[in-house]
């Protein structure tokens, strides 16, 4: 099962029909997210939302409880409270990219984009994002597996030790041409070597 942490957003109800396709799936809102839930999902996904992390007090509480215990998948706004949990500073980028469809830089050899076609374009709805002269304060196990190409910021990373995985942009939205492939590598890698 897959609990998806629901922060009010907009995306919230396309990102459970793409997640459908690989799992049952739970939607519940983050401050109502309890333990026995917590226990029984194979998969937890900290979803988009508005705002900034530190808006979302209980989710990184929830975040820490879990970390290095179950796989986790933060979108958008989870991609950045992961990230900014573990150390990075989220901060407002110059240009606000909401709507917008870019293709971005992959690196290579990496479980999120393995058999992933390039060019990957995706689509991007956010204002803030991972400052990457902050990188360097995160646990060397943490590898940025995407980049945007003219500004270097973070799109994309994994943790396969703790099986922890970040999309700065929206997998469940028709701009990303591949995101189903791309939830398809994810859900395996988090599945590997489980039960």
């Amino acid at each position: 099962m897959i609990l998806l942490i629901d922060h009010q957003d907009s995306f919230t109800r396309n990102l459970e029909h793409l997640l459908a396709n690989f799992d049952t799936i739970l939607v519940i809102d983050r401050k109502e997210v309890t333990q026995k839930q917590i226990k029984e999902a194979d998969i937890i996904v900290f979803s988009p939302g508005p705002g900034k992390p530190d808006d979302y007090g209980e989710s990184k509480i929830l975040y820490h409880q879990i970390v290095g215990h179950k796989p986790i998948l933060g979108i958008c706004l989870g991609f950045q409270l992961i990230l900014q949990e573990e150390g990075a500073q989220v901060s407002r980028q110059e240009q606000v990219l909401h709507g917008v469809e870019t293709d971005i830089e992959i690196i290579p050899n990496t479980q999120t984009y393995n058999k992933i076609e390039k060019p990957l374009r995706v689509a991007r709805y956010h204002s803030l994002q991972v400052n990457p002269d902050s990188l360097n304060t995160l646990k060397q196990t943490i590898k940025i597996t995407a980049r945007d190409p003219l500004r270097k910021t973070p799109l994309s990373f994994e943790d396969m030790n703790r099986k922890l995985f970040g999309l700065q942009y929206h997998p469940e939205s028709f701009l990303t041409n591949q995101g189903r492939s791309l939830i398809a590598n994810i859900h395996h890698a988090c599945l590997d070597n489980i039960g």
